[in-house]
């Protein structure tokens, strides 16, 4: 999907389409960082960190991060070269977040560079057939004891199949399930270490989800999160 020609518009389609869930995409950017900085929490673990946000688009996620990882190296990289430059105009004041261009399959970073590499909910916008040579990239520049958190649609999920068939730029895309998601990152080394079924709750009953923590297991969340680790 060439992204490029969605870019200014992206907030607007992207918004337009999740509306039946009551939430605005910032919703949904949020609560992924959250589910990183509770595991950061959990673990214990230095958040002064060199962070990849690969398939960051125009930079939601960069936009809201450093609130929780404010002396943390942020990258950002897409092959969308619109986005990238809406993303650059958006940040341009901050020092340490960085975003490039890249040409989708080859990750222009060294060996063992980042410690954390993030995919959200770029893995059903790549091939299936090249999934394996992305995940191997991310591979190769985690440092050991590294982390790779990947964010996907749920396919089981009645209503994330609805809004993936009507939205615009995911139109032709492969949805892969949390089984297949961990079988692929197993088959090249990671170590899994969490993987859960998250977003249960539309807005007109935010008051239950204090409770989807609990429901991890239930294959009825609209995504899924899976943590593994170099």
């Amino acid at each position: 999907m060439d992204f490029d020609k969605f870019s200014k518009d992206y907030n607007q389609i992207l918004d337009e389409n999740i509306k039946i869930s009551g939430e605005s995409s910032d919703y949904f950017v949020q609560y992924k960082i959250m589910v990183i900085n509770n595991f950061f929490k959990r673990k214990k673990l230095n958040k002064n960190i060199k962070f990849l946000d690969l398939g960051c688009g125009i930079g939601k996620i960069e936009q809201n991060l450093l609130s929780y990882f404010p002396k943390s190296e942020i990258y950002g990289i897409d092959p969308s070269k619109e986005s990238i430059k809406i993303a650059l105009d958006s940040m341009k004041e901050t020092k340490n977040i960085s975003f490039l261009t890249y040409d989708g399959e080859n990750i222009p970073f060294e060996n063992n560079y980042f410690d954390v590499v993030l995919l959200s909910c770029v893995l059903h916008h790549i091939d299936p057939i090249k999934r394996s040579s992305i995940l191997a990239e991310t591979y190769r520049i985690l440092k050991k004891g590294g982390y790779l958190f990947i964010f996907e649609h749920n396919p089981y999920n009645p209503l994330t199949r609805y809004v993936v068939r009507s939205c615009e730029f995911d139109i032709g895309v492969r949805l892969l399930n949390k089984k297949n998601c961990v079988h692929l990152v197993k088959k090249l080394g990671f170590l899994i270490i969490e993987s859960r079924y998250i977003v249960f709750f539309p807005h007109f009953l935010n008051f239950l989800r204090k409770f989807e923590h609990k429901l991890g297991f239930c294959p009825l969340g609209a995504q899924y999160f899976v943590v593994s680790k170099k």
